[in-house]
């Protein structure tokens, strides 16, 4: 598999469901969303100036590739540029500027343990190609009670700066495919930009509207230093291996909502006997009505996809 194919939790039974969800979309006051909010404006841009054409990546030799590789693994190896594991408990903390920020106290001690008991009932499985991603996660397991109740919990303060950011359109609520991740000893998820979620929803003038997922949230369900040793969540703002890096290390029951759309992060390898368990999914904003970007996908970090 390269890095522009379907990744591994795109099952069979991922496409049926998709391609039933289009002929019954979902009504506009489901409890999945957020009430309505209005749109953020965009940017204005400078009279004149013209959008920059986007290059298309040059493919890679097999030499280039197996270089970058090794400048991986050597920069995971290595302390990040700056760590953040302390947060302050009643407001949001920024992270890297417009792209990711951390949210205090979303879930509780018991509420976390539920999530995890509820993921190893699911199922939790390895990535369909070997050598790449360790860790062990759930498929297709949809848990529309978590997302309506973390939908109530996200602070004004979030909603907003995720609003500044494209499409500028409202936040809609959560997706309610949630991915639970156990990462035991050595286990890791290398560099890799997230995959866009998003669901068919009823328009009151067309036939159908879609909401579409800008940033993920990552909550960890278990006490870092406690119940697991390492695993920080890296980030790689640069998109390269030889920038600068950012561990976030959260408490129990935290989050933290980053940009998908080009944001490079890793799950990095837990140390010891102790298993680290999180869960994510997406932050859903309104369609827009001006011409946006195409929606995030799912692709390893320079030369880390297995050909």
């Amino acid at each position: 598999m390269n890095g522009d194919e379907v990744p591994d939790f795109f099952t069979g039974e991922t496409y049926l469901k998709r391609l039933g969800d289009l002929e019954n979309p979902l009504p506009l006051d489901s409890p999945i969303f957020l009430p309505p909010r209005p749109d953020s404006s965009q940017p204005e841009t400078e009279p004149g100036k013209k959008k920059e054409a986007r290059k298309l990546p040059i493919p890679l030799s097999e030499e280039e590739k197996g270089k970058l590789k090794e400048e991986y693994y050597r920069n995971v190896q290595l302390p990040a540029t700056t760590t953040m594991d302390t947060f302050p408990a009643d407001c949001i903390t920024e992270v890297l500027q417009g792209k990711a920020w951390v949210v205090p106290g979303l879930l509780s001690e018991e509420e976390c343990e539920q999530i995890v008991q509820e993921g190893e009932e699911w199922g939790l499985r390895g990535a369909k190609e070997a050598g790449v991603r360790t860790s062990k996660r759930t498929s297709d397991w949809d848990n529309e009670q978590l997302s309506v109740k973390l939908n109530k919990r996200l602070p004004e303060e979030l909603l907003k700066v995720v609003e500044a950011t494209a499409p500028y359109t409202s936040v809609r609520g959560i997706h309610p495919n949630w991915r639970v991740a156990r990462y035991q000893e050595g286990e890791t998820f290398p560099a890799h930009v997230d995959q866009a979620d998003s669901v068919t929803v009823q328009h009151p003038e067309k036939k159908r509207q879609r909401f579409t997922s800008s940033h993920t949230l990552l909550i960890y369900l278990k006490r870092r230093g406690e119940q697991f040793q390492g695993g920080a969540t890296r980030l790689f703002p640069t998109g390269s291996y030889s920038g600068a890096t950012t561990d976030v290390c959260l408490p129990q029951g935290c989050g933290l909502v980053f940009q998908q759309r080009g944001l490079l992060h890793a799950g990095l390898p837990v140390d010891g006997a102790g298993a680290k368990y999180i869960a994510q999914a997406g932050v859903l904003r309104a369609e827009a009505g001006h011409v946006t970007g195409a929606p995030a996908i799912f692709k390893y970090g320079p030369g880390l996809a297995t050909s």
